[in-house]
């Protein structure tokens, strides 16, 4: 006999992804989760996660998990504000390199990432 609809809704919790690629946040949209799934983690430890991710990717791509849709949208505007922080900085040091006596600049940003892919 198959399992009644309520057994079936019981076994799924709703929770909130927000995806990032290429440093920018393209997605904040609902999902369901295993109720043994354990991915949904309080606000430090997802931001301690987008810090990891940029020390050791050079970027902050992931799928970051919640159990509120007011948590997701709170980090995915914490995540866009890492990256505007970020561009400006990058802006800053465009503004201020000398080109006359180094022609060449590389974004901070992208260095570190082509060091850690080789």
């Amino acid at each position: 006999m198959p399992p009644c609809s309520r057994e079936l809704e019981m076994s799924w919790k709703d929770a909130y992804q927000v995806v990032v690629r290429h440093n920018l946040v393209t997605a904040v949209e609902s999902i369901q989760l295993d109720r043994a799934n354990n991915m949904i983690a309080d606000n430090l430890q997802v931001t301690l996660k987008l810090a990891e991710n940029y020390r050791q990717n050079g970027c902050i791509d992931g799928e970051y998990v919640f159990s509120s849709i007011h948590r997701a949208k709170d980090f995915a505007l914490v995540a866009l504000d890492f990256i505007k922080k970020l561009i400006e900085k990058s802006e800053q040091g465009l503004e201020a390199h000398n080109f006359y006596s180094e022609p060449d600049w590389i974004n901070p940003s992208a260095a570190k990432q082509q060091e850690l892919q080789h």
